[in-house]
Order: structure tokens, then sequence, then C-alpha cells
């Protein structure tokens, strides 16, 4: 990035953090209450507010009121993950790093799209939180240009991994399977099962006689396998109900089974291929290996990370 853009971008981010900090509704900085600050980042009382409206939901049971003891504890978090923002917003600020102002108008619109009610929000308002998404962004661009952007995960460890962890790295048996369907209601009379019970026997004595069996699905079946020749794609044993399982594993490929019954109702399986159970190769398992080792280090740099921060920068809270 050339010296110019780089000045502009940061002046962009200083602009933002004033108006972050510069109202709370329609009123001058100086009511919104200051709990903290981490070097010269300021966390306000709107920051924790608007942070903990935005967790309160995961929080929560659907049905269930919220006592005053959950929203001290939600407040709380709230403040404890804005002040680690803080650490991270304030070693932008000496890295001198920015967020393009592209990436950030295209953030904000969309979320203008998805909270039709801030329509009613003043300008003021409006720039408080663009300007608290914009420390968001900035956030995580530290971290990734602090951790991710540090870790480097070489093929010489990969392989390492993978002769120390061979045992991890193992497919089962796999099964590709199809099946005509027949749908049972449980609140069906006897006579009625019976009906679906021979109609299913029906099912199967055409599909051993020869008839083309996606046809026979996409006719017949009564659920939405019909659309794809009854395809269920494929699975492991042990990832069905039990007694399509125990049918799909006395089939040799090619062969149909007699009606299975099961709790939805009655299938009529036909095992179109199996792979045996095998030991998965290096480069098969390289792209899971990397993801663990890669979150395994990210884990790792990240606490150090912070760490230094905080023995770096003073945290000063006024809420206590």
């Amino acid at each position: 990035m050339s010296f110019s853009n780089r000045v502009v971008l940061f002046a962009s981010f200083l602009l933002m953090v004033a108006a972050s900090h510069a109202f709370t509704s329609d009123q001058p900085a100086e009511t919104d209450t200051i709990l903290a600050k981490v070097g010269n980042v300021k966390v306000t009382e709107f920051d924790r507010e608007r942070h903990a409206n935005s967790i309160l939901p995961m929080k929560t049971s659907f049905h269930g009121g919220v006592s005053a003891e959950k929203i001290a504890e939600v407040k709380e978090e709230a403040l404890e993950e804005l002040i680690s923002r803080a650490y991270k917003v304030q070693f932008a600020i000496d890295e001198e790093l920015a967020i393009d102002p592209n990436e950030l108008d295209t953030l904000w619109q969309k979320k203008l799209a998805r909270n039709p009610s801030w329509s009613a929000a003043s300008p003021s308002q409006l720039n408080k939180v663009k300007g608290d998404i914009y420390l968001d962004l900035l956030a995580k661009k530290a971290e990734k240009t602090a951790v991710d952007d540090k870790i480097s995960i070489s093929d010489q460890q990969i392989q390492a991994h993978y002769e120390a962890n061979k045992d991890k790295f193992f497919r089962q048996k796999l099964f590709t399977a199809s099946h005509v369907f027949v749908e049972v209601d449980p609140a069906s009379t006897a006579e009625q099962r019976e009906a679906k019970r021979v109609r299913a026997q029906e099912l199967y004595n055409r599909a051993v006689n020869g008839e083309d069996f996606y046809n026979l699905a996409y006719y017949e079946s009564d659920d939405r396998t019909k659309f794809v020749g009854g395809s269920l794609g494929s699975f492991h044993a042990g990832q069905t109900v039990a007694e399509f399982d125990d049918a799909i594993q006395k089939l040799e490929p090619g062969e149909i089974s007699e009606p299975v019954k099961t709790m939805y109702g009655f299938h009529i399986i036909k095992l179109d291929a199996v792979e045996e159970a095998r030991q998965l190769t290096l480069e098969e398992a390289t792209p899971k290996i990397k993801e663990r080792l890669f979150k395994a280090e990210r884990e790792k740099r990240y606490s150090e990370w912070m760490a230094t921060l905080k023995n770096k920068y003073t945290l000063e809270r006024y809420d206590q």
C-alpha cells in the first residue's frame, strides 16, 4: 500500500473512531458514560448496551423471562468482549491498520437492509452504530494481521501428524443406495397398514422383475427422493434407522431388499454401490490435518498475543 493510501485510510479510521464516540442518542459524548479505556480506546455505556442486546437472545430461552441476574451477567460479558476488542483496536492504531471504506460501506448497506427500523434513527445515532461496526472490522483485521497471517503449516508438519495419528484417518464402510418408499401414517388402522404392506410388496415384485428402479421410485415413492429416482446418496453403517441399517448390510451391490418396515413405513432398498472400510491416504487426510494444526497453532498464538497486548496497554475500568 502506498504512503498516500495509508494516510487516507488511517484518516478514515480516525474519523470513524470520533464518530463512534461522539454521540449516544442525540446527546454529546459527555453524557455517554465511559466504562473502560484501553490506551486511548474508550468503551462506553452505549457500546455495552448495544453489544449486550445483540448477545442476550443467545443467552436466554425463547419462552422464559430474563432475570435481573441474567441481564447483569450478559452486560458483564459484553463489557469484557468490548475490552478485548479495545486492545485489538489500540494495536491497530499503533500499526496504522485501517479498513477500506468500500468494505465498510458494503457491510453497512447490508446492515441497513437487514434492519429497516434503523430508518427512524437520527444521523448521529447511525454514525455511532456505523463507527461501532468499523471498530469490529478493525479488531478482526488486527487479529488476522497479528495471528492468522503469521501461521504457516508445512508439508513436513502434515506428514508427521499423519504418521503419528494414522488410526484417526480411517473411513468406515460406505454404502450408496436408493429406495422406493411407501409411507404409513402412525395413526392409520390395521386395515390401512395392511394395504400399505401389500402395495410395498407389489412394488418390490415390479422391481425384482426388471422394472427400472429409478422410474419406479420417481412415479411411486412417497417422499422427496422420488425426484432423484429414490437416491439416498452415500452413508456409513449406523447412520440410518436400525431396520434399514440391518437390511442394507445384508445386500450385495445391485441387489434389492424385500420391503423393510420402519417407523416411517416400508422401504424397498436397492444397494447401488459399496466401498469397503479403508485407511485414508495422506492426500485425502491433508485438509483435515491442516485444519487441526492451524486451529491448535492459532489458539496458542492468539493467547500469547492477547497476553502481550494486556502487558503493553493500560486498562482503566470505571464501572466498579
